[in-house]
């Protein structure tokens, strides 16, 4: 009798830690799951709410301004784009903007170009990082071409033209925060990225 007794207990007990087994490695499965779809899930509610700043409507810029053109929201404000050229210490480059500004209208494209040159006796190998500013409109400003986060390498004594390919998104003229925003500073920072003295 006692046997009879262990016996249905231990079943009981095999039993449970079966179910329980069953209901963890289906936790484990739903976990790993949940994990590869967050994020294609998370990009697909910030398209269909615009958290996050995420475009809802994809848009070329064509499109953009020709629906803007239909709609009657063509602007002819003109934003200023200054440039601001800054080098990290220790980094033996002149680097400057090749103007000083630029008048471009919401939806029109602009070409500025920047000017690095090394002053040093030894390669310098360098990387720029950017920002515009005000940071509540860098979101409009949309670069074509850009040298940003690549590596230049200039000899010593080299020279080099850097270009910048550039348009504000027309969406600029028709959002209410941007109003009275009519000056963008583009800037860029040169960091030196390795010591080529060999």
């Amino acid at each position: 009798m006692y046997a009879t007794s262990t016996n249905a207990t231990s079943a009981t007990t095999e039993k449970r830690s079966n179910k329980m087994l069953v209901y963890l490695t289906g936790l484990v499965f739903a976990m790993v799951g949940c994990t590869y779809a967050a994020v294609p899930l998370y990009r697909r509610f910030c398209q269909a709410t615009g958290y996050g700043g995420t475009v809802q409507r994809r848009e070329s810029v064509e499109e953009k301004i020709a629906r803007h053109a239909t709609d009657g929201t063509v602007t002819s404000r003109e934003i200023v784009v200054q440039f601001n050229a800054d080098v990290a210490d220790g980094m033996q480059w002149k680097f400057v903007p090749t103007q000083r500004e630029v008048r471009v209208k919401p939806g029109e494209s602009a070409l500025a170009f920047y000017t690095a040159e090394n002053k040093s006796s030894a390669p310098i190998t360098g990387v720029s990082t950017y920002n515009v500013t005000p940071m509540k409109a860098a979101v409009y400003f949309n670069k074509i071409q850009c040298f940003c986060f690549e590596e230049q390498r200039l000899l010593p004594g080299e020279q080099i033209d850097m270009p910048v390919f550039f348009y504000i998104d027309p969406e600029f003229e028709t959002d209410p925060r941007m109003d009275g925003i009519n000056n963008l500073i583009l800037s860029y920072t040169f960091f030196k990225v390795s010591d080529d003295n060999k």
